[in-house]
């Protein structure tokens, strides 16, 4: 049998390791209730912004549908004029498309250019790209010069 008795330091050992083991689970349990308040305001505002775009795609998708009884009834309303309107559109398509390649065509142009200009300036000799950064390197002068 062991004696009943317990000396000072292992009393005063067990006491520390007690209030350090409760301690840590004094902030575990508070870190836990930040956690679970920040979960809920997080689940809030989610339910809040989820409720907001069901109902946009609510009055979107009736407005989709009434755009498309009403495309129906125009086109079976004058055929001859839906006819016309996509022909319309796939003229516009094609000039879209033919200005696309015009606009690369000129921008390749330009670039070539303002190459053959900085070549006949001077501006692709090394000189210059190693003088580019000569104001990081300049010392302030005066006071006002900032």
């Amino acid at each position: 049998m062991r004696v009943p008795f317990v000396s000072r330091r292992r009393y005063d050992d067990d006491l520390a390791a007690a209030r350090a083991e409760a301690a840590r689970l004094r902030e575990q349990r508070d870190t836990a209730r930040n956690d679970e308040e920040t979960a809920r305001f997080n689940r809030e505002r989610i339910l809040h912004q989820l409720a907001a775009a069901d109902a946009a795609n609510r009055r979107l998708s009736g407005r989709n549908l009434e755009l498309g009884a009403r495309l129906a009834q125009y086109a079976e309303a004058d055929p001859e004029y839906a006819a016309s309107l996509e022909a319309r559109l796939k003229r516009a398509l094609r000039a879209a498309v033919r200005y696309r390649s015009d606009l690369r065509e000129e921008k390749r142009r330009a670039d070539t250019a303002q190459n053959s200009l900085d070549v006949f300036l001077g501006l692709d000799h090394p000189a210059v790209a190693a003088g580019a950064s000569w104001q990081d390197r300049r010392e302030q002068k005066m006071r006002y010069d900032a």
